[in-house]
C-alpha cells in the first residue's frame, strides 16, 4: 500500500502529479533519495526508470517495499512518476 507524504516541499511544487506524492516520501520530491540506501532519482531517463518499475513491478528486481509500492500503480501514474523524475535536474 501506498503511503502519502506529509512533505510541505511537495505542497509547494507546482504541477506535480498527486502519485509522485507517495514516491516523495522515500525519494523526495526533488528525487534526492532520503537516506544512504535510497536512491537519487532526479534526472535518471525516464527509459531507465520505467524499467526498474516494471522490473519491480513483475518481481524481475526485488525490493518488498517498492514491490507493493508498484502493483497497484497505472501505466498513466507510471508515466506522470517517470515524467517527472526524468525531467528535474540531476542531483
Amino acid at each position: 500500500m501506498l503511503v502519502a507524504a506529509a512533505d510541505p516541499a511537495i505542497a509547494q511544487m507546482a504541477d506535480v502529479p498527486a502519485i509522485v506524492h507517495y514516491c516523495a516520501a522515500c525519494h523526495g520530491p526533488d528525487g534526492t533519495g532520503r537516506d544512504a540506501e535510497t536512491p537519487n532519482i532526479a534526472g535518471q531517463s525516464g527509459i531507465y526508470l520505467r524499467r526498474q518499475l516494471d522490473a519491480f513491478r513483475s518481481g524481475r528486481r526485488r525490493h518488498p517495499q517498492m514491490q507493493r509500492n508498484v502493483e497497484s500503480l497505472t501505466g498513466r501514474e507510471i508515466d506522470q512518476i517517470v515524467t517527472h523524475y526524468s525531467l528535474l535536474p540531476a542531483r
